[in-house]
């Protein structure tokens, strides 16, 4: 957990106000990128990803007392049950905590963002098998991985400087031969 999350959340959990970096709580609120990703309210403390899957927004949550999120398969799990990212009470009094595991699941992850290599004037994840400028594109050829049962994961980067998005079809390490087998156009 980084300091700022550590901070921010000790911040908010003691009403206090306090901004650092990308995080904000005036004391009732917390925020990232000015969205509000908890409150206070009544006394309890209600949780939402704000419509943000995003790692940081995952990792600011997890800061917070009562709050256990984990994700498999791109889907999200409050303390152990499945969550759309939907306001949603984390105290002790609501039967959430009680469903809290003592030990989290391990995800199903792919490494993809810890090793990136240069490639044709862009950074590619490693265990990218194909790049397109389109969600649209890299779902179609998605689909021809999922008909073969190779598990991907679709990852969007923006070009250093301006808004271009690359997305990216990153494979597991022992899938990577079997995938670009059954792509066209691989990178």
């Amino acid at each position: 957990m980084s300091i700022v999350t550590e901070e921010i959340c000790r911040a908010f959990e003691e009403r206090r106000r306090l901004r650092l970096s990308n995080s904000e709580t005036d004391g009732t609120s917390l925020c990232l990128f000015g969205n509000i990703i908890a409150r206070w309210v009544d006394g309890e403390v209600y949780i939402s990803n704000a419509g943000w899957k995003s790692k940081t927004t995952k990792e600011r949550l997890n800061g917070l007392t009562g709050v256990s999120i984990v994700q498999r398969a791109g889907s999200w799990y409050l303390n152990g049950n499945y969550w759309e990212g939907e306001w949603t009470s984390v105290n002790e009094n609501n039967g959430i905590r009680a469903t809290m595991q003592t030990e989290a699941p391990q995800e199903d992850e792919f490494d993809i963002t810890s090793e990136w290599v240069k490639a044709k004037g862009y950074n590619k994840p490693v265990y990218a098998v194909y790049r397109a400028d389109s969600s649209g594109d890299a779902y179609l050829q998605g689909a021809k991985l999922t008909a073969s049962n190779v598990k991907f994961r679709m990852v969007e980067t923006d070009t250093a400087g301006e808004y271009k998005p690359n997305f990216f079809l990153v494979v597991m390490p022992e899938d990577i031969e079997l995938a670009k087998s059954l792509l066209i156009n691989q990178i």
